[in-house]
């Protein structure tokens, strides 16, 4: 499941736009900071504790987010060591609004997922937090992610998913680049089917609900919004626990 490198590259553009608005937006008092990391930390610690991994929450671990963002829920975890990679990590390190709200100690480093700069082995959990939809090559991605993880390891991923429906349509506009941010889209199927294929075994699973989305499109009040529900791809986050079986 791949892209072309061009689409991938005028997806990154579309990213370094939309944060560049919240840069300006946090800088005039428009919209508030990023604190919005911790509470996901916060949910994730939780998620790990109730599935039987609180050993991961005990700060004694290395721990690895790809595709963090500008601070990324890798800030806010308890661990030993704390790394974030992102392609765009550069241009977030030019941007102190943007990174203000960074945890101490967490290694920021600019690469792409399916390049990870972290040897075989060595990271107990990967967190991939809604940015697997933005990568160019999901296999090479999850082929990298079972590499640095140890044999026991942890993948905790989140993604917007969509209907049956839902994702047939969205993948048209994605090729047609209506939504040029998000060169692919995930039902909850197929985010099963590629936990295991890679050799997760799902030690957690949860679907938010489509038609409480669906209310919510339909209710904001925008086009843009409004669009989405008449189309079906109003979209839902899917939280997944997987522990790695090589």
């Amino acid at each position: 499941m791949s892209v072309e490198k061009e689409r991938w590259e005028r997806a990154q553009e579309y990213e370094r736009s939309y944060w560049t608005m919240r840069e300006n937006q946090i800088a005039t008092g428009v919209t508030s900071d990023l604190a919005w990391y911790q509470w996901r930390a916060d949910q994730l610690v939780q998620t790990l504790r109730e599935s039987g991994h609180a050993h991961l929450t005990h700060g004694t671990e290395t721990v690895l987010e790809v595709g963090s963002g500008p601070v990324g829920i890798v800030s806010f975890f308890p661990a030993a060591v704390r790394i974030a990679v992102d392609p765009l990590a550069g241009f977030f390190n030019r941007n102190a609004a943007l990174t203000v709200a960074r945890g101490s100690g967490v290694s920021y480093l600019q690469a792409k997922g399916e390049e990870l700069p972290v040897r075989d082995g060595r990271c107990r959990l990967v967190m991939l937090e809604n940015c697997i939809d933005h990568v160019q090559d999901i296999d090479a991605l999850m082929t990298e992610i079972t590499r640095v993880l140890t044999g026991d390891g942890l993948l905790y991923l989140t993604v917007n998913c969509r209907t049956r429906l839902g994702f047939r349509v969205h993948r048209l506009l994605s090729r047609l680049e209506f939504d040029t941010g998000h060169p692919h889209t995930f039902t909850s199927k197929r985010v099963r089917e590629l936990l295991s294929e890679y050799h997760f075994r799902t030690a957690f699973f949860h679907v938010a609900s489509y038609r409480e989305a669906l209310r919510k499109d339909l209710g904001a009040g925008s086009r843009r919004s409004t669009v989405k529900g008449v189309l079906g791809v109003s979209e839902f986050l899917i939280s997944a626990v997987g522990v790695l079986e090589r």
